[in-house]
């Protein structure tokens, strides 16, 4: 436990205190604090999260709760599939997400003739709401059954044996653990939405965010003071959600004493079953369109063959708009970075899933602690961890060592909790056999505990790897032109005229990607068996 607990704190939580504190107590810091306060575009980026992460988050609930309660407490078939389906949207790359919505419902989209979303002035305002409730809807969804599942099942069946009415059991059994899981996507939406930065930096620049303020202030204007200023600003903005959630989190853990959930039947006549097969629909439908759209945009351009924006991807052109890294290169960048903060995500949780079986409270507070980094802004930890990092390093030729470090920073929650799943069902009786057969304690653990966690194992590297695939708001501030990543060329590319590229790049990405995530799929389904 304690080398997870202190790769956090070394490469979390100290270089984003001593970053935002710097910040504050930087000589000059009372004018550079003045003029944040007081500049317009400040203001309005604070009001863009706002707007945007909240209703970003109305609209992922609406559509989110009712499927939820479907798929959490239904006897639907394929349930435990779907749910797992769920996962793919949220763990797609972002950028191939707004492309993808760009693509679909843009000017020049596939179903701009027949749906014109995007072609008012409040085109790419929806746009990003779009892509936000795309991205984060599964959120809702997965946790509100998750509230199913914590469901007193003995008070339900006993209150629907005496009589009382759907309504009432919902009001007083069932539906509040689902409120909490509901409550808890919907503000993990608003944190995600509200600090967005794919995108506003692709919908428009007039609906920039605080993280896209701040990576403008640092990057593009080269005023760090102010953009650490600002980027104080967004911490404490982001404390009241950050914190509720976390409450909720804790309030929502798992508690003995239940019998497990059994899903109710289908009926017809439920208005729960109605609405909530609709959503999915709805649901199953957005997502699918938007994959399905950036891999059919890779073959249709307007002039060539169906093959030229792949040839353009891996040929001289692209290599040139990237600096001379070509997209061979930037694919391996992406595996190797991708697949290292994997094997640290696994190296540093696999001991820490070991030490907390047995321990819910202990598990709680430490999923809480893990998370902290991935609520505080992605952006802001690859500021703090280039400001107090990059003294140490010796130059750009070791930088892809803070991106893989972030990137593993990112999918620690997410492979811990992958690793606890198989220890739950884990008996002791197989290991303290060995040991009577005199095998020693070490031999006990690598010959039979570890082949019965091997499901748990691939599933925490999968769901770390995958999200280092993706990453793209840390990289992109980190990464030099020979550590470039897919991501950081599918954002590069169109500034160099070669959209039709950046199209084909996405499409790429989304392949590489959905290969990961089968696996991830596929490995978890067999780990059940």
């Amino acid at each position: 436990m304690l080398p997870l607990v202190g790769f956090v704190v070394i490469f979390g939580f100290v270089p984003v205190a001593v970053y935002l504190i710097g910040a504050a107590m930087a000589p000059g810091a009372g004018a550079t604090w003045s003029s944040v306060v007081a500049d317009p575009l400040n203001r309005e980026a604070l009001e863009n999260s706002i707007t945007q992460g909240g209703a970003s988050a109305a609209v992922a609930l609406g559509l989110g709760y009712p499927v939820g309660i479907f798929l959490g407490r239904y006897a639907v078939p394929g349930r435990e599939m779907a749910r797992a389906l769920l996962l793919v949207p949220f763990l797609l790359p972002s950028l191939v997400m707004v492309e993808g919505v760009r693509e679909l419902f843009g000017p020049s989209g596939v179903a701009a003739p027949y749906v014109p979303l995007l072609a008012g002035p409040w085109g790419g305002w929806v746009g990003i709401i779009v892509v936000n409730v795309a991205f984060n809807t599964p959120m809702v969804v997965l946790f509100t059954a998750a509230g199913c599942d914590r469901s007193y099942v003995e008070l339900d069946e006993g209150l629907a044996t005496l009589g009382a009415s759907p309504r009432r059991r919902y009001r007083e059994v069932w539906g509040p653990p689902t409120w909490v899981g509901a409550a808890q996507g919907a503000l993990l939406t608003f944190l995600f939405s509200a600090m967005g930065f794919a995108a506003p930096l692709l919908f428009g620049p007039q609906y920039f965010t605080l993280e896209a303020r701040i990576y403008s202030l640092q990057v593009v204007y080269l005023e760090p003071q102010r953009a650490a200023a600002l980027a104080l600003i967004a911490v404490a903005f982001l404390a009241i959600p950050t914190v509720a959630y976390l409450a909720l989190r804790r309030s929502s853990a798992p508690r003995g004493g239940r019998r497990p959930f059994r899903p109710v039947p289908l009926s017809a006549r439920d208005p729960w079953v109605i609405g909530g097969a609709v959503g999915t629909a709805v649901l199953a439908a957005l997502e699918g369109s938007i994959a399905f759209t950036v891999l059919y945009r890779s073959v249709t351009l307007p002039t060539g063959a169906w093959y030229a924006g792949w040839t353009t991807l891996f040929g001289p052109a692209t290599t040139n708009a990237l600096g001379g890294l070509s997209m061979v290169g930037a694919t391996i960048n992406t595996l190797w970075f991708a697949a290292l903060a994997a094997a640290i995500a696994i190296l540093l949780t696999f001991g820490g899933a070991f030490s907390l079986a047995g321990r819910p409270r202990a598990s709680v507070l430490v999923h809480l602690y893990l998370f902290v980094p991935l609520l505080v802004s992605p952006l802001i930890l690859a500021l703090a961890l280039a400001a107090f990092w990059r003294s140490v390093l010796t130059g750009p030729a070791t930088v892809w060592v803070l991106i893989v470090v972030s990137q593993s920073m990112l999918g620690l929650p997410f492979a811990l909790q992958s690793f606890e799943a198989p220890l739950v069902t884990l008996s002791a009786a197989p290991r303290e056999a060995a040991r009577t057969l005199g095998a020693s304690a070490w031999s006990a653990f690598t010959d039979v505990d570890v082949p019965r966690i091997r499901s748990g194992l691939v599933t925490a590297g999968l769901f770390a790897f995958v999200i280092g695939l993706g990453e793209f708001t840390a990289t992109n501030f980190l990464a030099t032109p020979k550590f470039a990543t897919i991501s950081v060329a599918i954002y590069e590319l169109p500034a160099d005229r070669l959209p039709f590229a950046a199209e084909t790049a996405s499409a790429w990405l989304l392949i590489v990607s959905l290969a990961a995530i089968a696996a991830l799929l596929l490995g978890g389904f067999r780990g059940r068996r």
